[in-house]
Parts: C-alpha cells; structure tokens; sequence
C-alpha cells in the first residue's frame, strides 16, 4: 500500500463528469462543444444534434444488444484511447431502460425478474467504473429525475438528480469528481450548475467554480463563477 502526503497530491488531469437535465436542454450537443476530438456513444437515438461537428466520432449502441454493444465500445474506446480527448456516453437513463428491456423479453410475463435489477445495479457500477479507468475526459450523460429528502429537522423537500437507478445513483455520483445539472435560460442560453444546495444535487471537486456555461465545461482551473446557483449568469 503507497502512501502519498497531501501536499503532493495533484488535481487529476482527466475529469470523470456526469451532466443530467431534461430531455432536449442540450446534453447531447455538449459532445460537439468539447475540446479536442471527442468518441461518443449515442444510446438514445440523439446523435443527430452532432451534424456538422467535425471534432466527433459516433457509434451507435445496438438496442436489441446493449449489454454486448456498450462492451465493445469499451474495448473500442481503449484501443483507440490515444486518437481521443473524451469518451462521451448519452445517455445512462435510456442505457438502463434498453437493458431491462432486453432481460424481459427471455420471461414469460415480458418483464424483468427481481433478480435481473440487481444484476443492473452491479453492471452499471461497473461500467462507470471501467470507463472512468479510461486515460480520457469521461462524460456520462442522464436525464433528470427528482427524489424526497427528509431534513434532520423531518422538513422534506424534492432533490433533482440524475436519472440512474435509486439503490446506486449515490454511489455513482460518489465515484465521479463532477456532477453537473444542465439548465437553460429564457434567453436559450444554457449553462451548468456545478455546485448544488437543498434543490439539486451538483458537486465539482476539480476547481472552485460553482457553474458555467455549457461550453465552458471542461475549461477546469481556479477561476470565477459564470452561472450561479439559480441557473442566472
């Protein structure tokens, strides 16, 4: 076992990111903003937001395989890692709706057995494990979904958060060093927010920035805030 004085450690050089909004608040589109040349795998069929991007490759997941088809873009990605800056993922919600789809169809009621969303829950860890493993900016995509917190004082209140199954949505969001919420303007313009409160669920733990915007995402050092915690810039 090493052991490393705090003074030596240094901020990773590859961000592991996961970015969740609505459907259609331009998670997908991000893969496009992103410097240096980007490797993407579209799982939801969005990829067509990407035309006219030059600085991405896409692959497309193969529905009526997912489990298969996300390991070999895996193996993909790793035997190319030198080509790519980032490996993008759009997105972990549909990814896991895909899987769960495909179990039921070897039931006899068409539906998952209880044991099938174990097996998820194991599978997607793993994957989010693997990719991050990769020596490449990882962005994971998801929608957006809500969850009840009781407060210590029994006050509740709704935390939005990424879409990802609720037993590890936790520790997935643990394991990554930023969680992102993409919010968009009445202006159309759209940022992130990087930092999070009672409402939703955010964290950045490469850099003091607590948004920015939607471009911005990867640009990672000690600089000032562009979007704060309500969405505004």
């Amino acid at each position: 076992m090493q052991i490393t004085n705090g003074a030596q450690i240094t901020r990773s050089e590859k961000a592991k990111i996961i970015i969740y909004s609505k459907p259609g608040d331009g998670k997908t589109t991000v893969a496009g903003l992103l410097s240096g040349k980007t490797l993407a795998l579209d799982i939801d069929g969005t990829s067509q937001v990407l035309s006219g991007y030059e600085n991405v490759d896409v692959a497309k997941i193969d529905a009526e395989n997912p489990h298969d088809s996300i390991l070999q873009f895996y193996a993909l990605a790793k035997a190319n890692i030198n080509n790519y800056d980032n490996i993008f993922i759009d997105n972990l919600t549909h990814y896991q709706k895909l899987w769960l789809l495909k179990k039921g169809e070897n039931t006899k009621s068409g539906m998952p057995e209880l044991k099938d969303y174990a097996l998820l829950d194991n599978h997607l860890l793993k994957l989010v494990e693997v990719f991050s493993s990769l020596e490449a900016n990882v962005i994971f995509t998801a929608w957006e979904t809500t969850r009840s917190i009781t407060h210590d004082d029994g006050q509740q209140y709704n935390q939005f958060i990424p879409d990802i199954r609720e037993k590890i949505v936790n520790h997935i969001m643990g394991i990554v060093h930023v969680v992102a919420r993409l919010v968009r303007k009445a202006d159309g313009t759209r940022g992130f927010m990087l930092e999070g409160n009672q409402s939703i669920f955010a964290k950045n733990h490469l850099d003091n920035r607590k948004g920015c915007l939607q471009e911005e995402l990867l640009n990672f050092g000690s600089v000032p805030s562009t979007v704060d915690e309500g969405g505004k810039q």
